[in-house]
């Protein structure tokens, strides 16, 4: 059974306070939110024995208003997000990120041409180092609202929201040592636990359907979290046991 409510939502960190408690609520199979409507449509899939009314309930509790509305509202020339994956690569909602990865594809390349040879293993350590050094320096530009978007995710920010404000740190410094290429097996032990952690945690976001901000980028774009995002996590974990293993067996 699906309900939607009416909402007085206004951001991420309104979906941070109200995530945890519909994800823990038996009733509630999935939900999702929709932050560019004017109505904040709330839709949540119930159990058949499940009561809507308390929805209501875990809003007020939380301190926001659900009204039920007999139907999803939606928007005129517009599409909505819903509890559906999405069947199709948007190229618009990725746009950020894929210019962020070019930018990284190419300082990787002026790098190595410095050295007048490309070497793999050097290359890629450079193609790590830029890619933190770019994706921290937009979570840097906003750190308090980046730890709110990671902590509706991340299986450690959750818990621990020191370590959402530390996140952002962590990637720039992590960007230092494979660009400075210094403390290589350091840099890679640390990268494929951050990446293994954060994988968890964005592959259970993307099971469960959650229309969720993707914080790869911070909160300056409004990316979603999708299987793009369990994709770029992937990519760096694997590059970051394939860099370790060459170290420990050279």
């Amino acid at each position: 059974m699906q309900q939607t409510y009416e909402t007085n939502l206004r951001c991420q960190k309104c979906l941070t306070t109200i995530g945890p408690l519909l994800d823990a609520e038996e009733g509630v199979l999935n939900w999702s939110v929709d932050l560019d409507d004017p109505k904040r449509p709330l839709t949540v899939d119930l159990a058949d024995k499940a009561d809507s009314d308390r929805v209501v309930k875990l809003m007020g509790e939380a301190g926001y208003q659900a009204t039920p509305v007999s139907s999803p509202p939606s928007k005129q020339g517009a599409s909505t997000q819903s509890t559906e994956p999405s069947t199709g690569f948007s190229l618009s909602n990725y746009k950020p990120l894929l210019l962020v990865v070019a930018y990284v594809l190419g300082a990787t390349a002026i790098a190595e041409s410095i050295h007048g040879e490309v070497v793999w293993p050097r290359a890629m350590s450079y193609f790590m180092g830029f890619f933190f050094l770019g994706f921290a320096f937009f979570k840097l530009l906003d750190i308090p609202a980046f730890a709110d978007a990671f902590s509706s995710y991340d299986i450690v920010a959750k818990r621990n929201r020191a370590y959402a404000l530390a996140y952002p740190w962590i990637e720039l410094a992590l960007g230092i040592l494979f660009v400075s290429r210094t403390l290589p097996i350091l840099a890679n032990c640390l990268t494929a636990i951050v990446m293994a952690v954060g994988l968890v945690g964005v592959a259970g976001a993307v099971l469960r359907k959650q229309t969720i901000q993707c914080a790869c980028l911070g909160t300056v774009f409004n990316l979603p979290m999708s299987v793009v995002t369990i994709v770029e996590n992937s990519v760096m974990l694997a590059m970051a046991i394939f860099m370790l293993m060459r170290h420990l067996t050279s």
